[in-house]
């Protein structure tokens, strides 16, 4: 009986692994979800599958990929199984085109600065056999016109033995400066040297044999985007510009080719759990330490700086130094110097070179100079890295439903959900995976603006021009950078910090020379004086305020008067005409409406009083 159930079993067995294929799955990136940190990568392919159950594999994508964030679907009719994931460490990410092409220049110049540098050696050679055969002449002597000729012949051919081998001096330093950009151009590429992949196994059943769609989607980290914006005002009576942008970068081991953006401002990397609170229990002694966390928690950092050379002591430019499983690193300038930052004293620094033995060196010193011996045998370097030029930045403009004042310029869908907003972009881009930001245009807005001057004097004579916006929660903001044009002219940068809860939000454009400031004490008016045990100081300021402008302005002047704490000084008798006073704060603000040429004089004044036999400085 035993017999026939094995036998049966077997049979089960066998014909499970017969129905069973295997099938490598070529796929491209069609569409990537950025989140302020990291994102989603959203793969596509179209895969015949046979009747019955099929293992997909999915090989040569990043090793960084979070397991936990593999998703899978397939067309109707075709039932995912199973999604595994794994590190391959067989199938090595391979070396874009970009810096395979890299790498063979690098090859081709180190091969013409060593036959530069043989010819050195060639016109040393002969320079000493010149000077070993200056010895003439025999026992009948020489002549004083043979004497002359000789002396003319050494002196030429010495001076043009010279002369050519400061030419290859010259030919070998433009080459060792080649040599040095192209490195540090490798190094900005962020080139990962032979990285394993993570392959992804899908095992579907099907009920017929079929070509079906396949979608396979992960996260992973190192990616990102930040909002950067652009404000342009032409003139104050106009609206001003706001063009909402992104900086995009990534760092994920593959290039984002013609994918479709969504810029999302949701965080997956943050916990989503909400913190409970415990019981609270009063218990003497229960002070705060003053020990500062964030202090502890900081690793060790130092630089590592030094020289390498090679066995006979000349410099090596364009030697590539890494920090060990990092796309961290530095290349050697000229000199064969370098200085690299390093995140802890158990770091390894790994040394590398054409025709050079590489080497792997604790950077457990802040100094480390290193020699570096030649390879007698050819080595194939295997570079992983991001390829592409940085394309030209595409000026993309969109509309919400949600927000008035926008210009339609390209398909743009803004969605809003209880965590996060999506600007979902449908014009392709190419970001390349070289850890650069690029520029991603969203919207352009045309918004309603006021403009005002504000003034402080008391810290500059400088008056600002500033641009309310109105509603600007209708905008889909987020903090970020913001670069100032006015009339086209560049004006610096600010910043939007958005934690405010007010509906309009203010920004200073740039300072504005033709309205004329200046603050000044009046001493002549400033008393000090006795009374009983008090002394009594009395302050005023004088601010004169001339608009040179060929039109009228609205300004805002502020200045302030101290306010005490303390029970025993007194601030009395507060003038400030035509002012609006503050008396929490000790703010004092002028609204000015000032005509072309117009010049208008504020004051204040004010008194304080404390004890005679206490210092202290009233200004």
């Amino acid at each position: 009986m035993k017999p026939i159930i094995l036998l049966a079993l077997a049979i089960m067995i066998s014909s499970i692994v017969v129905g069973e294929t295997q099938k490598n799955v070529e796929s491209s990136i069609k569409h990537v979800t950025v989140y302020q940190v990291g994102a989603q990568i959203t793969r596509k392919s179209e895969v015949k599958i046979e009747k019955g159950i099929t293992e997909l594999q999915f090989s040569g994508l990043p090793q960084a990929i979070n397991p936990e964030s593999i998703q899978a679907s397939a067309d109707a009719g075709v039932t995912i199984l199973s999604v595994t994931h794994a590190i391959d460490y067989l199938n090595k990410q391979k070396a874009t085109d970009q810096v395979l092409k890299l790498e063979k220049r690098r090859e081709v110049i180190n091969d013409s600065i060593n036959i530069h540098k043989n010819l050195q050696r060639v016109y040393a050679q002969e320079k000493d056999m010149v000077i070993a055969n200056q010895a003439i002449g025999g026992d009948n002597g020489i002549s004083a016109a043979d004497l002359e000729k000789m002396a003319v012949f050494f002196r030429n051919r010495l001076s043009e033995i010279e002369s050519l081998h400061y030419q290859q001096t010259l030919k070998i330093r433009k080459l060792q400066r080649e040599m040095v950009t192209i490195t540090q151009q490798l190094l900005e590429l962020n080139a990962q040297i032979d990285m394993p992949t993570s392959l992804v196994k899908v095992k579907v059943s099907s009920e017929a044999a079929k070509n079906a769609k396949m979608e396979l989607r992960y996260f992973i980290a190192d990616a990102g985007w930040k909002p950067n914006y652009d404000i342009r005002i032409e003139d104050v009576n106009s609206p001003l510009g706001l063009f909402y942008k992104a900086k995009v970068n990534q760092n994920t081991g593959e290039d984002w080719k013609d994918v479709l953006l969504t810029l999302s401002s949701g965080d997956p990397s943050i916990s989503n759990y909400k913190p409970e609170l415990d019981a609270y229990f009063l218990t003497f002694d229960n002070f705060y330490s003053k020990r500062d966390p964030l202090e502890a928690s900081k690793p060790y950092s130092g630089t590592v700086s030094g020289r390498v050379v090679d066995e006979i002591g000349e410099p090596i430019p364009g030697v590539s130094i890494m920090i060990k499983g990092t796309t961290q690193g530095v290349a050697t300038d000229m000199d064969g110097r370098y200085s690299i930052k390093v995140p802890s004293a158990s770091s390894t620094l790994v040394y590398s070179f054409i025709g050079m033995k590489s080497l792997e060196l604790p950077a457990s010193s802040p100094v480390r100079n290193v020699r570096m011996e030649s390879d007698n045998v050819a080595l194939e370097e295997v570079v992983v890295t991001a390829y592409g030029a940085r394309s030209e930045n595409m000026m993309i403009r969109g509309v919400s439903s949600s927000a008035p004042k926008m210009n339609i310029q390209i398909p743009l869908a803004i969605e809003k959900s209880q965590v996060a907003t999506e600007f979902k972009i449908e014009i392709p881009y190419s970001i390349p995976s070289d850890n650069q930001a690029y520029d991603v245009s969203i919207l352009e807005y045309t918004a309603p603006a006021q403009y005002k001057y504000a003034a402080v004097p008391k810290l500059t004579t400088d008056a600002f021009l500033m641009a309310s916006i109105p509603d600007w929660h209708l905008y889909e903001l987020l903090d970020g950078d913001v670069s100032l044009f006015f009339k086209g002219i560049y004006q610096g940068k600010t910043y939007f910090d958005l934690s405010s809860i007010e509906d309009t939000l203010t920004v200073s454009i740039g300072r504005d020379r033709d309205i004329q400031i200046k603050r000044e004490s009046k001493k002549e008016f400033s008393r000090r004086s006795v009374v009983g045990s008090n002394k009594r100081e009395q302050r005023v300021w004088e601010i004169s305020v001339k608009n040179n402008k060929p039109f009228p302005v609205d300004i805002v002047v502020e200045d302030q008067y101290p306010i005490s704490r303390l029970s025993d000084i007194k601030v009395e008798q507060v003038d400030a005409p035509g002012a609006t006073i503050d008396e929490a704060t000790g703010k004092v603000k002028w609204n000015l409406n000032l005509k072309s040429g117009e010049t208008r004089t504020l004051q204040i004044k004010y008194t304080v009083r404390y004890p005679q036999n206490r210092k202290l400085l009233v200004e």
